[in-house]
């Protein structure tokens, strides 16, 4: 049985929540990645994904240069357990209708999976 932690990104990449979309976006473009998770003080606070930042800034028609990643990430971060199998992942993105989930072991984030990694494996 295939498990979760076969197909996510680790290490998670995050990003303070006072950055901005601008910011946002080029780590994900220079990283190669489809989100970024928002961290203050050791805390996961959510999640951003470029989808977020098509639909909430390009398309809300807010400036990428000022708007702050806290005002337009997901919340709550959705969650399964690294050990899961695959197939887990997949109906809990289809039922939430998202594209990304944190990988937690023993209660803790430690990666990212997107729906890219599921197929592109």
């Amino acid at each position: 049985m295939e498990e979760v932690r076969e197909f996510m990104h680790a290490p998670v990449i995050s990003i303070d929540p006072q950055a901005t979309a601008q910011e946002a976006a080029t780590i994900m473009a220079e990283k190669g990645i489809g989100s970024l998770l928002i961290m203050k003080n050791d805390e996961y606070l959510g999640i951003l994904t470029k989808t977020d930042l098509v639909k909430n800034v390009l398309a809300g028609g807010l400036d990428p240069q000022g708007t702050r990643v806290y005002s337009v990430m997901a919340k709550p971060i959705i969650t399964l357990d690294h050990q899961a199998p695959k197939n887990e992942a997949i109906d809990l993105m289809v039922e939430k209708k998202i594209k990304h989930l944190a990988v937690t072991k023993h209660g803790e984030i430690v990666g990212v999976l997107s729906t890219t990694d599921i197929i592109g494996k």
